[in-house]
């Protein structure tokens, strides 16, 4: 048995005239001292409860380390006992004096935020957002008092777990533990907390299974019918279907993407080239008819961006990241507002969405018979396994008609 207190060193005076405040650990009646960094009188020290007394003038402080100390010693114990390691006193108190000087200093709200801050300066906003919004759900858990990574205790670890499981979809839980566990991947890489504090250590709930969604993908007949409908030259709805046809024929393109693209930039000819904002591909290939159509449309369109993008959606007062970010957010929503009137107008089985429409590019050419090799890469996957996934949701309609056409 281990057990860990908190003493005043009596036997010896400091130069203040106190003494130093020390943290015993046991074990097999083996006793061995970590010195703190503080002292106090004997006056201010609460000898019945091992703790200096609230008189003290640094005592929250003093509280804070000891129950520090105490967290590292308790995850070195358990560290052991999973790797069924002896361990004795002196090798607890070795372990927690190294692991103090190492990896004490950043606390995990303020590193979010570094990492917020280093994501808004690369121009990546759609992932600080989620960075941000998984701080929020931290944030309620600490009841906004900060803590350091090498503090977060099987307790901490547990009542985030509890939070994810009362999540209501298996989506939203594996998108705020994913984001939790890679702040803690960046943490580790910068050796501001150790790999054996890992949450993945003590939350069972595991965010990278495979989780089934919704059927996305709508047959070729609703997006033929949808390009067959007709709206003024100079409405939202008319942009919106133009939206639709180039998202569709330009291999799926993410909608941030797409309305990033800058006509001296991104097209050359009948070719586009851009960089995926997501994960950082180059993309270069050749447009589609349809896509160029719309390209050299919007060209000659009365509403120009006078910014230089192919598309009338971002202009030169969105100057910085978040006001791009904020702009395209709102156009989105739009899109996707005029992309459910188009549903409704053909009829379609389900709400479509810009999502909808990259899935539809995706099965539609599965459909048709096109290789997993080539739609991995028109779509951009590292593998195949990635496609064969995003192919998982493919309508079952499609999928009774092949075998259907495959047996008779």
């Amino acid at each position: 048995m281990i057990t860990k207190e908190a003493v005043l060193w009596v036997y010896a005076k400091l130069a203040n005239g106190e003494h130093a405040i020390r943290v015993r650990i046991t074990k097999d009646r083996d006793p061995k001292y970590i010195t703190i960094g503080y002292s106090s009188s004997i006056k201010n020290w609460d000898s019945k409860n091992n703790c200096p007394s609230s008189t003290h003038p640094k005592y929250k402080t003093i509280i804070k380390k000891i129950e520090q100390i105490f967290d590292d010693i308790d995850f070195e114990v358990k560290l052991a006992e999973r790797n069924s390691e002896y361990i004795t006193s002196g090798h607890i108190k070795e372990r927690v004096q190294k692991k103090s000087t190492k990896f004490t200093k950043t606390k995990v709200l303020s590193f979010f935020d570094i990492v917020i801050a280093e994501l808004v300066e690369q121009d990546r906003i759609g992932t600080s957002n989620i960075f941000k919004s998984t701080k929020s759900t931290i944030e309620k858990l600490l009841d906004n008092k900060d803590k350091s990574f090498i503090s977060f205790t099987d307790k901490d670890f547990k009542k985030y777990e509890d939070f994810i499981s009362r999540l209501e979809t298996e989506n939203t839980k594996s998108f705020y533990l994913r984001t939790f566990y890679r702040l803690w991947n960046i943490a580790i890489d910068r050796k501001i907390c150790p790999k054996e504090h890992h949450p993945k250590f003590y939350i069972k709930y595991k965010p990278y299974k495979r989780i089934k969604t919704k059927k996305r993908a709508i047959d070729f007949d609703y997006i033929k019918a949808i390009e067959g409908l007709h709206f003024e030259y100079t409405t939202r709805l008319f942009r919106s279907l133009n939206y639709f046809i180039f998202i569709y024929y330009s291999r799926g393109i993410n909608f941030t993407d797409m309305a990033r693209l800058k006509r001296k930039k991104n097209i050359e000819g009948d070719y586009l080239k851009y960089k995926r904002s997501k994960n950082g591909r180059e993309y270069n290939f050749k447009l589609h008819p349809k896509a160029k159509a719309v390209v050299e449309m919007f060209a000659k369109y009365p509403l120009l961006s006078d910014a230089g993008y192919v598309f009338p959606i971002l202009n030169s007062i969105h100057d910085s990241a978040k006001k791009i970010d904020v702009r395209i957010d709102s156009a989105l929503k739009d899109l996707n507002e005029d992309l459910e009137t188009f549903g409704n107008k053909v009829h379609a089985p389900k709400r479509i969405t810009s999502y909808v429409i990259r899935h539809s590019f995706a099965s539609n050419l599965k459909h048709k018979g096109v290789s997993i090799n080539v739609i991995q890469e028109a779509l951009g996957h590292e593998t195949e396994l990635q496609t064969h996934t995003y192919l998982e949701e493919m309508d079952d309609n499609i999928v009774a008609a092949s075998i259907e056409n495959a047996l008779q």
